[in-house]
């Protein structure tokens, strides 16, 4: 039976729609993966990955350059979150345009049709997919009923947003070190930057690991070891400064 209140029903679609861009829970307590996982995904937080790594601060500097030079952007993601031994995998695809305008749509098996939008007047629109289609919200961005259910923002799933975090962890006393040059590692299809976060006083735990395209400099692949279910996150098929139209922001 469809339980189709209108808190039930946003506080589902927000955790299929955000599960999707990352995993952030406030407290550390990694979950099980299986030591298959961890080989053939390089999904481990012992550090440093690769050598040599360098400083990784300005690195991170470049990433945000490169990123606010994009006026717009789609791509598809997909995020495998590992909880209780088991392994949740969703997968949309999202578009963003400046200011700051979003759209989400869930294509994955887990609630598929659910679309949410952030407009260019600042409202959030959302919608269930199948027969919970039929109804759309009108929501504030930072509505708590649009929040994943570890807490995480939908405003804050663009890549800007992401490279924000990093800058954050560096301003909290967190450090950064990246490798010398592209490496090619399991779970990634090709050369990719290793950029991990860490804690000076545990350098051999990684909190973050990013794998960064050698010529765009955006994440081709998140890893969130520092929350209670850690995950991966992978973009791809990105295409930027396209023209996006304001009409695909509304809903």
């Amino acid at each position: 039976m469809l339980n189709f209140s209108r808190k039930s029903f946003v506080y589902a679609l927000s955790v299929s729609i955000l599960s999707g861009f990352s995993c952030a829970s406030p407290s550390f307590a990694a979950a099980p993966v299986s030591e298959s996982a961890r080989q053939s995904m390089s999904f481990n937080p012992q550090g440093p990955l690769v050598e040599p790594m360098k400083d990784g601060a300005a690195f991170i500097d470049i990433m945000v350059e490169k990123i606010e030079r994009m006026n717009d952007y789609s791509l598809l993601f997909e995020t495998k979150s590992f909880k209780k031994g088991s392994t949740l995998v969703d997968a949309g695809k999202l578009y963003f345009k400046k200011p700051k305008m979003m759209r989400v749509e869930e294509t994955g098996e887990y609630n598929k049709g659910s679309v949410a939008v952030i407009q260019r007047d600042g409202k959030a629109r959302a919608r269930g997919g199948g027969i919970t289609g039929l109804v759309v919200l009108t929501l504030k961005p930072d509505d708590k009923m649009l929040d994943a259910a570890n807490g995480d923002k939908m405003e804050d799933s663009d890549f800007a947003s992401l490279a924000r975090i990093l800058k954050e962890r560096l301003r909290s006393g967190h450090s950064a070190r990246v490798s010398e040059k592209p490496m090619t590692v399991a779970g990634v299809a090709e050369p990719a930057y290793v950029l991990e976060i860490f804690k000076p006083s545990e350098p051999k735990v990684c909190m973050k690991r990013v794998w960064v395209h050698p010529n765009s400099y955006l994440p081709v692949r998140w890893d969130d070891y520092d929350y209670k279910d850690p995950c991966l996150s992978t973009w791809k098929d990105v295409r930027s400064n396209v023209g996006l139209s304001d009409d695909l922001f509304k809903l």
